[in-house]
């Protein structure tokens, strides 16, 4: 591969791979459909739009996931005889042959990896880091280096399955991702069944697993293979949790011996979990114990992981990822040990999903003391209801649980959050699409 051309650079994947191509030498040029500050900080040309006209020069094409084989641009790669590989498939090809590491699960992955790479550098290992997320160590989302490579490998994908690495660390297991019967879809698996097939080849091409020991999907997925258990009933385990409002201490035991205080800057019960996770990761891999704690310590927490954006009108506004009802529970119940009024932007992402999950969301969401649904996120999927209709779902289901909610376009949504902002409230945006761009705007425009 010398000169390769990447559609949607601007996506988080796509720019850490565009990032660790050109540290590698390979010339890299890209396309987006909205060309934004990824796309600039990799310093290489970017064209608006997809167009086969963009393949000039190039010997291969990388392509996300819910690109179709029929796309125009990527049929005339075909055409044109040049190589074309998934986002997936490329991953597999950096980490092929080399000392690795992958994180994969449901939920989590992107704050273990994160903690991982944090061990790693605290090592003083110089990894090769490939991130689904900003981490201010690296900077930004990919780290070129000589050392081990680590990379959150994601479970959406059901090409992840042929991903190989020395050690597979999985947080959990959930049906996420798994289209509605009838449905397919390429970044969906067809049932929660052949995801856990999916889960069990990627651990399955592990030397070793690394599995919560309270999970039965993935005690599932790794019965019968090499594998260490990390949380209660596993070989590492927390004791002592104390969890604060911006962060947590435990002490961090391995087969019953204590390693050490281990002391976290990022909030809630699940992150003493993901905590556990990369521990057992790192010492799966042979990191010394002392690296270990220290990385825990100085890891900083991921972009978007309930992330502090500031204040307006002395209302606290806080930025999270959480796009599962899972996730959305342990958000929230993170956000309650601050103390405040939890009001919430939430917006729903992807169709399929919600359609799966509405009920649950509503479920979810039920403990805030308020909440503001946004029209689903679609990323470009069609449904059979419309992105509006099913925001009013949820908000309906809400009401009917007793919860205060109320269905508001974004620009509504950003009016009356700023207009109805308090003193000793918390506005939480919740989700994985640009509701992260009302909080910022939130805050900046009050």
């Amino acid at each position: 591969m010398k000169r390769a051309h990447l559609m949607g650079i601007e996506g988080v994947g796509m720019s850490a791979l565009a990032r660790l191509l050109l540290a590698e030498g390979v010339e890299v040029t890209g396309c987006d459909l909205a060309p934004g500050g990824r796309a600039r900080a990799l310093g290489v040309p970017v064209l608006r739009g997809h167009d086969p006209a963009h393949l000039e020069g190039a010997d291969t094409l990388v392509v996300p996931t819910p690109i179709p084989p029929d796309h125009p641009e990527a049929a005339e790669a075909q055409r044109r005889g040049l190589r074309v590989v998934r986002r997936m498939e490329l991953l597999a090809h950096l980490l092929e042959g080399r000392p690795s590491l992958g994180v994969t699960g449901t939920h989590g992955k992107t704050t273990t990896t994160g903690m991982l790479a944090s061990v790693l550098l605290a090592a003083g290992l110089d990894p090769w880091v490939f991130l689904g997320g900003d981490l201010s160590l690296l900077p930004g989302n990919a780290r070129p280096g000589r050392g081990p490579r680590l990379a959150e490998v994601d479970e959406s994908d059901p090409l992840f399955q042929g991903v190989r690495v020395r050690v597979a660390v999985a947080t959990n297991l959930e049906a996420d991702h798994v289209a509605p019967r009838g449905r397919r879809a390429p970044n969906y698996h067809g049932s929660l069944e052949e995801l856990q097939a999916a889960m069990r080849g990627f651990l399955l091409g592990a030397e070793v697993a690394v599995v919560p020991a309270s999970d039965p999907l993935l005690l599932e997925a790794s019965r019968g293979l090499p594998r260490r258990l990390f949380g209660e009933g596993g070989e590492v385990w927390a004791e002592g949790v104390e969890l604060g409002p911006w962060g947590s201490r435990f002490l961090l035991i391995h087969r019953g011996r204590p390693l050490g205080e281990a002391r976290l800057q990022v909030p809630g019960a699940h992150n003493v979990q993901n905590a556990l996770a990369a521990a057992l990761g790192a010492l799966a891999f042979g990191v010394e114990e002392g690296a270990i704690l220290e990385g825990l310590a100085r890891f900083p927490g991921v972009g978007r992981r309930f992330q502090r954006v500031g204040e307006v009108r002395e209302a606290l506004v806080v930025d999270d990822y959480a796009h599962h009802p899972t996730e959305v529970r342990a958000t929230l119940e993170a956000a309650r040990l601050l103390g405040r009024r939890v009001r919430v932007l939430f917006q729903p992402h992807r169709l399929l999903r919600t359609q799966e999950l509405w009920e649950a969301f509503a479920q979810a969401l039920a403990p805030a003391e308020e909440v503001v649904v946004l029209p689903v996120y679609t990323a470009g999927e069609r449904g059979e209801v419309s992105p509006e209709g099913l925001a009013q779902r949820i908000a309906e289901r809400l009401l009917a649980l007793g919860t205060e909610a109320r269905f508001l376009e974004n620009e509504e949504a950003l009016a009356y959050a700023r207009a109805t902002a308090a003193p000793g409230d918390l506005w939480l945006a919740l989700g994985a699409g640009d509701v992260t761009e009302l909080a910022r705007r939130l805050v900046h425009e009050g």
